[in-house]
């Protein structure tokens, strides 16, 4: 929800678990540049459905506080891609 308000392209009728997809295509970058820009901040996704999403998955070693700095880092990292 705080990725989607902060205007990047995550599918929220398709959260059904702990996976969140982002669909590259819609920020205008490929999901390889995604993917490089975001783990330069230190925040991993993967590829996922093809060649324009990425995703992120809560894990057991993450703890709120890594919610918390994945929620700001992103959208920040995206910069001038993020339609808020």
């Amino acid at each position: 929800d705080a990725w989607h308000a902060a205007g990047l392209p995550v599918e929220l009728d398709r959260v059904e678990t702990n996976f969140v997809q982002l669909d590259t295509s819609r920020l205008g970058l490929s999901q390889s540049e995604t993917i490089a820009a975001l783990r330069d901040v230190g925040v991993l996704l993967s590829p996922t459905l093809g060649d324009t999403h990425i995703r992120a998955v809560t894990h057991l070693d993450l703890d709120d506080g890594d919610i918390d700095r994945a929620i700001d880092l992103v959208p920040d990292a995206l910069g001038a891609h993020v339609h808020a």
